[in-house]
């Protein structure tokens, strides 16, 4: 049924007034007559009696009217939700993200998701790369974020450049290393690490060596960094809240090595459309990266 139709109808039986409904309405009371025929005329019923007394409602009319501005209201919420929808402020959002990226991009982020878009239901997934694309692939989540190199590319994923992870060395306040006179090297302490070493590490792994302790959880390691002597190869942008805490500390790098970072991708399934909201989730993590990159530059 044609929803204006109903809504004259529906202002009609609240004014029983053509001159007053028309004039809410925006209409003239000639449009707004023929209207009204043209749906009564339709249902074969009559929806309204006008006689000298006034504009009556029928029985059926009545009935009519009060179903019609149940549809109505509906469709206004209807028409709300498409537009926040579209602006990515309503519904369900399913994501995926590596422990790195999760770590340095996702409280921020979706604090202010909570702040600005409080209808938007987001799940997150903090897992490997592998097991982000295998739920990417079985459609569970719309999109997963990764290090560059950790995705094979024989995948049916297209994939968008966030920003650039520097690769960093991170230790405790008064680290043996930190020291002025210090003469020992970064191989000389244990290393830790978050998950297998991708791509992105390589260079950084072959200063170091290898790995003695392998976690997935970014709060465990910064905690066994800042209690012990160990070398934790991750990314200042993981840590960025400890090193301003002086809580960790990033060594400085030898000219070698210096400057080393990485790319951080957003991956999704090739050939469809991100929704409004993963498109302002991407708006939001690139510029989290921006401002991270902007905190933790050296003067």
């Amino acid at each position: 049924m044609d929803l204006r139709s109903l809504r004259h109808v529906v202002v009609l039986a609240r004014r029983l007034s053509y001159t007053k409904a028309a004039e809410e309405l925006g209409l003239s009371q000639s449009a707004l007559s023929r209207s009204v025929q043209a749906l009564e005329a339709r249902a074969k019923v009559r929806l309204f009696d006008r006689d000298r007394g006034g504009v009556h409602l029928t029985a059926v009319g009545r009935t009519v009217a009060e179903r019609a501005a149940a549809l109505l209201r509906e469709a206004d919420d209807l028409e709300r939700l498409l537009n926040r929808a579209a602006r990515g402020a309503e519904g369900e959002i399913s994501f995926g993200m590596a422990p790195l990226p999760a770590a340095a991009l996702l409280p921020p982020v979706l604090a202010e998701t909570l702040a600005s878009r409080p209808q938007l239901v987001s799940q997150a997934a903090v897992r490997s790369a592998d097991a982000l694309l295998a739920l990417l692939l079985a459609e569970k989540i719309e999109f997963f974020v990764c290090a560059e190199g950790q995705v094979p590319e024989s995948a049916p994923v297209k994939s968008a450049a966030l920003g650039a992870f520097p690769s960093s060395l991170i230790v405790r306040p008064g680290h043996p290393l930190l020291a002025p006179d210090a003469k020992a090297a970064v191989a000389d302490f244990p290393l830790i690490v978050s998950g297998q070493l991708g791509e992105h590490h390589t260079p950084a792994a072959r200063l170091v060596g290898a790995s003695q302790v392998v976690l997935e959880d970014y709060g465990a390691l910064a905690r066994l960094t800042e209690c012990s002597d160990a070398v934790w190869l991750s990314s200042a942008f993981a840590v960025a809240e400890e090193i301003r805490d002086g809580r960790l500390v990033e060594l400085a790098p030898p000219p070698t090595h210096a400057g080393l970072s990485f790319k951080m991708m957003m991956y999704s399934l090739d050939r469809r459309s991100l929704s409004p909201a993963a498109l302002w989730l991407k708006d939001r993590f690139r510029a989290r990266i921006r401002e991270l990159t902007e905190q933790l530059s050296p003067p």
